[in-house]
């Protein structure tokens, strides 16, 4: 029996986030971060990196539809499960900061409109 992929507060953050950033980017959930992130490294040195990230996964990843190049990660923060995530947040995070890849954190529990989600993903629709 298959289990499902986000929670019901995700699946509501996702379709916010797509709604705040359907103009500018595509939205996927739960995604390995060796998929999106090149190591220039080679032998033991980058064997070494890829098990720091291997089991790693990240909430979110904004893509932008032209260069196909993550260019923003969303990662939602439950104080529920805080205490054990802590390390593996902190390599998630200086993966991302060395990658140059912009990292935003939402709150689980918190409620969002599209246009303050926007405005924290930069993603405000231009006024003409």
């Amino acid at each position: 029996m298959s289990a499902p992929l986000l929670t019901e507060q995700e699946v509501l953050l996702y379709n916010l986030l797509r709604l705040a950033v359907q103009d500018q980017y595509l939205v996927f959930s739960q995604v390995p971060l060796w998929a999106f992130v090149h190591i220039d490294a080679i032998g033991e040195i980058r064997s070494q990196a890829f098990r720091q990230i291997a089991l790693k996964r990240v909430a979110f990843v904004l893509v932008h539809p032209g260069s196909r190049q993550v260019e923003q990660v969303v990662q939602v923060e439950d104080p529920a499960s805080r205490g054990n995530l802590g390390d593996r947040q902190r390599v998630i995070e200086s993966v991302l900061d060395a990658a140059g890849i912009k990292l935003v954190t939402l709150r689980l529990q918190k409620s969002y409109t599209v246009p303050a989600l926007a405005a924290l993903l930069g993603c405000e629709p231009d006024e003409s």
